[in-house]
């Protein structure tokens, strides 16, 4: 057992993703081990489905960061 400090807003964060389970397993889960693919690709298929209304907020987010390249790279 360890025994970390987190931020207000980074425990809020974490505490968001709770839904009755623990901090360790909403970071197992969330979380892939370091330097694999497939753990990382794991961990993308453990993420919740997100509704449709999400999908979109966040497809609008995406798209409002995304900047158009450089002529240079047309």
């Amino acid at each position: 057992m360890k025994t970390i400090s987190l931020t207000e807003s980074a425990y809020q964060r974490l505490a968001s993703w709770k839904e009755g389970r623990t901090f360790s397993q909403v970071i197992e889960r969330m979380i892939p081990p370091k330097g694999t693919i497939e753990a990382a690709f794991e961990a993308v298929g453990n993420l919740p489905e997100l509704s449709a209304k999400d999908f979109d907020e966040l497809e609008n987010a995406v798209n409002t960061v995304r900047q158009p390249l450089p002529t240079a790279w047309s």
